[in-house]
C-alpha cells in the first residue's frame, strides 16, 4: 500500500527531480516544484510518525524516486540508487563484478544456467562451461528463487571466495570455489567462417567496442575475406560515439548520425571519405536495441548490407546520464536520433529485416546458452549464404 501511494504521488511530480536527504527536500525552487517538495517531505514525516510497521527509509525514498521518472512513461529513462550507478557505470565500461558468466532460470532443474563464461574470468578459470548449472550457493540451494535472487545471493565484495554447487551436462555434482573479481568483457569476437566469410559478433556498442571492432574487420581482411557478417542478436546498444566510429570506417562521406534536441536542432555527425569496399551481412532479432538496430538501418541505407533476422524493438531515443547529489542518478531521454534518411525507428516499429526469419523457442534458448553450433543455426546460415551469392 505504501509503494502505491508513493506511486500516485509521484504521478503528480512528473517534472520534478528531487533529493530527500536528513529530512530535507533539495529541489530547484520554481514553479510549483517546491510546493510539491514540502508536500513529500510531510507524507514522510507522518509514515515515520504514525506507520506502526517496519520499513526501510532509503527503499521508501528510492520508491518514490523511480516512481517519479516512471510517471514520464519512457521506458529508456529511469533513476538509479547509488548503488546500481556504481554497477552501471562499470557495465558500460565493458566491466563489472562478478565471476563472469551469462545465466538465466534453467527449467528443468530450476537452477541457475550458465550461458557463456567470459575469457579469463574467475569462472572460466575455475573451469565452470557453458551449459553447466549452478543449483546452490554456499550450500543454500536456489530452487524456487528468481534471477535477481540467485545474483543477489551470489554477490559479495570483490576478492572473496563463493562456494558453488555445479550440476555438469552428464549428471554429475561438483563443488566449485570461485572468487569474486572485477570481470573485464571482450565486446567484439570473430573467426573467418567457410567460403572465406568474415564472422563478427558485437554484443554491445560500449568502451572499447570501436577499437575492437576495426581491428576485427582488418584481420578478416588480412585473412583474406571477401564478405562480412556482422552478428547485433542480444545486443542491447551503447555509446553513440563508439557506434559511430565504426561507421565511420565502413562508410563513405555522408551523415551517419543525426540527433534532434529538446527544440528541435539537429546535431549530425560525418563519415570521411575513406570506406572499407566490402558487401555484408547484418543479422539481428527482437532483442536488438538502440545503437544495434540503427547500425542495422544506417548500412542499408547506404546500400552497404542486407538484413537478416527479426523486427527490431524501434528505439529512438538517446540518453543522458544525470548524477544526483546523494550519489544516484537520472538517466534520462534527452533527443531523438534519425537515420540518414530521416527516420525514426520508433515510429516506423524498428528494423524491418531484408530477409526475415525467427529462431524457434528451442532455437533462440540454444543460441542463448552458446550451445548452438554455427551450421544449425539457421539465420546465421541465411546470412552467410546471401554474403557468398554476392561474391559468385
Amino acid at each position: 500500500m505504501l509503494t502505491i501511494t508513493l506511486m500516485l504521488l509521484a504521478s503528480a511530480l512528473t517534472c520534478l527531480i528531487f533529493i530527500y536527504n536528513d529530512g530535507a527536500v533539495l529541489s530547484a525552487l520554481r514553479g510549483n516544484n517546491y510546493a510539491a517538495g514540502r508536500e513529500f517531505t510531510v507524507l514522510l514525516e507522518k509514515i515515520e510518525k504514525i506507520y506502526i510497521g517496519e520499513y526501510d527509509e532509503g527503499e521508501v525514498r528510492a520508491a518514490a524516486m523511480r516512481a517519479a521518472v516512471n510517471a514520464l512513461g519512457d521506458r529508456w529513462s529511469f533513476y538509479m540508487t547509488p548503488e546500481e550507478h556504481e554497477e552501471y557505470l562499470q557495465s558500460v565500461s565493458n566491466q563489472y563484478a562478478g565471476i563472469g558468466v551469462g545465466v538465466f532460470i534453467d527449467d528443468e532443474s530450476d537452477g541457475m544456467g550458465v550461458s557463456y563464461t567470459y575469457s579469463g574470468s574467475p569462472a572460466d578459470k575455475a573451469g565452470i562451461l557453458a551449459g553447466d548449472v549452478i543449483t546452490a550457493i554456499d550450500g543454500e540451494s536456489l530452487a524456487g528463487l528468481d534471477l535477481d535472487d540467485m545474483r543477489e545471493l551470489l554477490a559479495r565484495p570483490i576478492g572473496e571466495t563463493v562456494e558453488l554447487t555445479i550440476l555438469k551436462p552428464d549428471g554429475t555434482v561438483e563443488i566449485i570455489s570461485v572468487v569474486y573479481d572485477l570481470v573485464f568483457i571482450d565486446p567484439i569476437s570473430y573467426e573467418m567462417l567457410d567460403g572465406n566469410i568474415g564472422y563478427i559478433e558485437i554484443a554491445n556498442f560500449e568502451a572499447g567496442s570501436a577499437d575492437g571492432f576495426i581491428s576485427a574487420v582488418e584481420h578478416l581482411l588480412e585473412q583474406g575475406a571477401l564478405a562480412l557478417v556482422f552478428d547485433v542478436r542480444g545486443n542491447g546498444g551503447g555509446r553513440v560515439s563508439e557506434m559511430t566510429q565504426m561507421l565511420d570506417y565502413l562508410l563513405p562521406e555522408g551523415e551517419i548520425f543525426i540527433s534532434v534536441d529538446i527544440n528541435g536542432r539537429e546535431d549530425i555527425i560525418w563519415s570521411d571519405s575513406e570506406m572499407i569496399d566490402i558487401h555484408a551481412v547484418v543479422i539481428v532479432d527482437r532483442y536488438s536495441f538502440s545503437a544495434a538496430e540503427y547500425f542495422a538501418a544506417t548500412l542499408r541505407e547506404y546500400g552497404y548490407a542486407e538484413i537478416v533476422g527479426e523486427q527490431t524493438t524501434g528505439k529512438s531515443r538517446s540518453q543522458r546520464t544525470e548524477t544526483l547529489p546523494g550519489g544516484g542518478a537520472l538517466h534520462i531521454s534527452t533527443s531523438q536520433y534519425l537515420t540518414k534518411n530521416r527516420v525514426a525507428l520508433f515510429d516506423v516499429g524498428g528494423v524491418t529485416p531484408d530477409h526475415p526469419l525467427s529462431l524457434t523457442d528451442e532455437e533462440f534458448r540454444q543460441l542463448l546458452s552458446g550451445n548452438m553450433e554455427k551450421d544449425m543455426d539457421p539465420q546465421l546460415m541465411l546470412a552467410l549464404s546471401l554474403a557468398g551469392r554476392t561474391e559468385d
